[in-house]
């Protein structure tokens, strides 16, 4: 299936089409309903864990992730506010809505969201970057927008060890930059455009 920008583009399918294998294109996504197919062939879900070697390993079954309910979605937040981010999942079948609760062992984290003033409210497309000891890790707040989903206007850093952040550097999409130092780990921050100043969320 493709996805033009226009919705009376038509476009040609890549290759053959193997239908035999019950392989079908649709050239215009908005005529969809049309074609009387179904994209659900049940497949079940994958969940990879990255294991810092260059590689990753398919935890699907042992996290119980590798349902079949013909998911369209997936957002991660932390709902119950401990750090560890929660997935959920929107599906059409076998539940509307799944959520998977991170189990994994506990660690330091920050969260953190923008109040633009020159920039927009929100502070979409800053480049944060956060430092503490031998870790750096370098950020950018996009929300991910999925299928009917989108993710919070906020970034969520792991920390590892580190129970302080040496520095924070906010560059806004204005040019501004914002520079924060020695910040206590595990807690939500506001940080603001105007005069820099934070609150504890």
């Amino acid at each position: 299936m493709s996805q033009p920008f226009s919705c009376t583009a038509s476009v040609p399918e890549l290759r053959d089409v193997d239908e035999d294998n019950g392989e079908f294109w649709v050239g215009n996504p908005f005529k969809f309903s049309n074609v009387k197919e179904n994209l659900s062939a049940y497949e079940r879900n994958g969940c990879f864990l990255n294991d810092r070697n260059g590689s990753f390993l398919d935890i699907s079954y042992l996290s119980g992730s590798d349902n079949r309910g013909d998911s369209r979605t997936v957002v991660g937040a932390d709902i119950d506010r401990d750090g560890m981010p929660e997935l959920f999942v929107r599906q059409v079948g076998g539940g509307a809505l799944v959520v998977y609760k991170n189990n994994f062992p506990k660690t330091n984290w920050l969260a953190i969201s923008l109040r633009g003033e020159q920039s927009n409210s929100a502070g979409i497309g800053a480049k944060i970057i956060v430092k503490a000891g031998d870790l750096t890790v370098q950020r950018e707040l996009f929300p991910v927008v999925n299928f009917l989903s989108q993710a919070q206007a906020k970034v969520h850093i792991g920390l590892q060890k580190h129970q302080q952040v040496d520095s924070i550097t906010i560059a806004w999409p204005s040019g501004e930059e914002t520079k924060l130092i020695d910040i206590e780990a595990n807690q939500h921050l506001r940080v603001y455009e105007s005069d820099g100043h934070t609150e504890a969320l």
